[in-house]
């Protein structure tokens, strides 16, 4: 196989180009990065709420920054949580009897608006009953608080 002696047309005669994307150029020289824009927009939606942007950044992996034992309570809390179509979903765990499997999450002052809708739009429910009935299509941080 190997002759210390070339012989004529095994190619010992070419002189290799150390850089050969120089002259043939690369098969694939499209190097692009793609915005993922609904990541974009969860962080805008949800600025003011430190623990969903936790969250959303543990769901995407951009909490690499954070330390270990950080890094791990977040995404066990993360477990929970689902993105999907733009928005941000909590999802049951399985130990509780809610009546949806997952519920979507708005911000603070989303769910104040939602709370003062259903009170108006209901007869002015009391603070019981509206609570309940966010809690079958929403999720908020504080949601029991934010309910006057």
């Amino acid at each position: 196989m190997f002759t210390k002696d070339p012989v004529n047309g095994d190619g010992s005669e070419w002189s290799i180009n150390e850089d050969w994307e120089a002259s043939r150029g690369i098969a694939n020289d499209l190097f692009t990065i793609a915005v993922d824009l609904s990541l974009s927009k969860l962080h805008a939606h949800f600025t003011d709420e430190p623990l969903l942007l936790e969250i959303i950044e543990a769901l995407h992996d951009l909490d690499s920054d954070k330390p270990d034992w950080i890094q791990r309570c977040v995404r066990h809390r993360a477990l929970n949580y689902l993105v999907e179509d733009g928005r941000l979903f909590r999802i049951t765990d399985g130990r509780s009897v809610r009546a949806r499997a997952r519920v979507e999450c708005v911000s603070q002052k989303e769910a104040i608006e939602l709370a003062k809708d259903e009170h108006s739009n209901n007869r002015h429910w009391g603070h019981d009953l509206v609570k309940i009935k966010l809690m079958d299509c929403i999720w908020s941080p504080k949601l029991d608080q934010l309910i006057v």
